[in-house]
C-alpha cells in the first residue's frame, strides 16, 4: 500500500466508471453488527452487491479492511487510521450527518451546567444542605471561542450564539463563516506562541515546561479577539499531524479562568498542559468528553479533580441513519462526476 501524497485527492470521474462497472461494497468486520442490515439494504437498493472479497467501497475504519478499494467511507467522522495510509487514487469520505447538531447540544449542556453549578446542587440534595450562598451568576464576559471551524464548529457556534454569547472562531485558513461574529488563523490571532507548538508535540508526555507568553496582536486582531475576554474555550479539532499538541501552554496562558470543553481529539491538549492550565487558573473548568488517552486509566490525575468533568466519548454517537445519509449523497456525488461534500482533503487529514 502506498503513502498517500500531499494532493487535495483523487478525481471522482475514474471512480464513478469503476462503479459502474464493479458495484460491489464491502462491509468491514470493524462495522456494528447492529448497523449491517440497514447498510446491506443501502446497498441493495442502489444496486451494489454486498461481498466479503474485494469491493469498489469498503465500508470501515480499518486500513487493511480497505486493501484495493477504490472507495474508502468511514462510518465515523474521524479519519486518523484511514487517511495516513491509502493510496493516492481512493476517494475516501466520512460521516458527519446529525452528529453537529447533537455536539452543539453537548456542549450547552456542559456550559449551562458549570454556569449553574449542577455538581454542588446536586451534591447538596444527597446530604440535604441547604446552602444558598455563592448563587450562580450570569457569566460578566459573553464572549467564546471555538477552536475549529468545521461542520462540529460552526454548530457550537450558532448554539452558543442562541445564549448570548459573541463567537469567535479559530481555524487554520481564518475563512469566513456566516456561523461566527468573526474568524480569525490561529497563528495571526496567537501569533509568535506557536512557534512553541512544534516543541510541545514533540515533547513526551510529562510535566509541562513553563513557557514565557508570547503572543502579540496585531491591531486589527485585537479589535476583535482577546482571549482574556473569553468565558468558554471550545475545541473542536480533529487529530491530524498539525493539530497534535497544537494547544500549548503559552496558547492558555493567554486565557483568564476559561471554561475549556474539548469534544473535538484530546490528542490536541496534553493532559500535562491542561493540568498547568487548571493549577494557575487560566482554566477554571474543563469539560473533557475526550481525553489524550482513551479510555482515562484509572489512575489519571483528571479524575480526582472538582475542577474537572470527564464524559466517555459520547458527544458525537454515530447513528446508523448518519452513515447511510452521508452514503447515499456520496453515491450521489460521484456516479455524477462531482466531489462528494463529504470527501477527505488529503494533504488536510480531515
Amino acid at each position: 500500500m502506498t503513502s498517500r501524497s500531499a494532493g487535495p485527492g483523487p478525481a471522482v470521474p475514474d471512480l464513478a466508471d469503476t462503479l459502474r462497472r464493479r458495484p460491489t461494497v464491502r462491509l468491514g468486520a470493524d462495522v456494528d453488527p447492529a448497523w449491517r442490515a440497514a447498510l446491506a439494504e443501502w446497498a441493495l437498493s442502489n444496486g451494489l452487491e454486498v461481498t466479503d472479497g474485494d469491493a469498489t467501497l469498503a465500508i470501515t475504519t480499518n486500513p487493511t479492511q480497505a486493501a484495493r478499494a477504490a472507495w474508502v467511507h468511514s462510518p465515523f467522522a474521524g479519519v486518523e487510521h484511514l487517511a495516513p495510509t491509502l493510496p493516492d487514487d481512493v476517494v475516501l469520505t466520512r460521516t458527519t450527518g446529525t452528529m453537529p447538531g447533537r455536539i452543539a447540544e453537548y456542549v450547552l449542556t456542559w456550559v449551562l451546567a458549570e454556569r449553574w453549578q449542577v455538581a454542588r446542587y446536586l451534591a447538596q440534595s444527597t446530604t440535604a444542605a441547604w446552602d444558598a450562598s455563592n448563587p450562580p451568576a450570569s457569566p460578566d464576559r459573553r464572549e467564546a471561542v471555538v477552536v475549529g471551524t468545521g461542520a462540529m464548529g460552526a454548530a457550537i457556534a450558532r448554539t452558543l450564539a442562541a445564549l448570548g454569547y459573541r463567537v469567535v472562531g479559530l481555524s487554520r485558513t481564518g475563512r469566513p463563516d456566516g456561523a461566527f461574529d468573526a474568524v480569525l488563523p490561529l497563528a495571526e490571532a496567537f501569533g509568535p506562541a506557536e512557534s512553541g507548538a512544534a516543541e510541545s508535540r514533540r515533547a513526551a508526555p510529562g510535566p509541562a515546561t513553563p513557557e514565557p507568553l508570547t503572543h502579540g496582536l496585531s491591531t486589527g486582531v485585537a479589535q476583535v479577539f482577546d482571549p482574556a475576554r473569553a468565558d468558554v474555550l471550545v475545541l473542536a479539532l480533529p487529530h491530524t499531524p498539525q493539530t497534535d499538541g497544537l494547544i500549548t501552554p503559552a496558547l492558555l496562558r493567554a486565557f483568564e479562568r476559561v471554561h475549556l470543553v474539548n469534544i473535538g481529539r484530546g490528542s490536541a491538549v496534553r493532559t500535562a498542559t491542561l493540568l498547568d492550565a487548571l493549577d494557575t487558573g487560566r482554566v477554571r473548568h474543563a469539560t473533557l468528553d475526550v481525553v489524550e488517552r482513551e479510555p482515562l486509566e484509572a489512575s489519571s490525575p483528571l479524575w480526582r479533580r472538582p475542577d474537572v468533568t470527564i464524559t466517555p466519548h459520547v458527544s458525537g454517537l454515530t447513528l446508523p441513519s448518519d452513515v447511510v445519509a452521508c452514503l447515499d449523497a456520496a453515491l450521489t456525488a460521484i456516479r455524477a462526476g462531482s466531489r462528494p461534500a463529504s470527501a477527505v482533503a488529503r494533504d488536510r487529514g480531515y
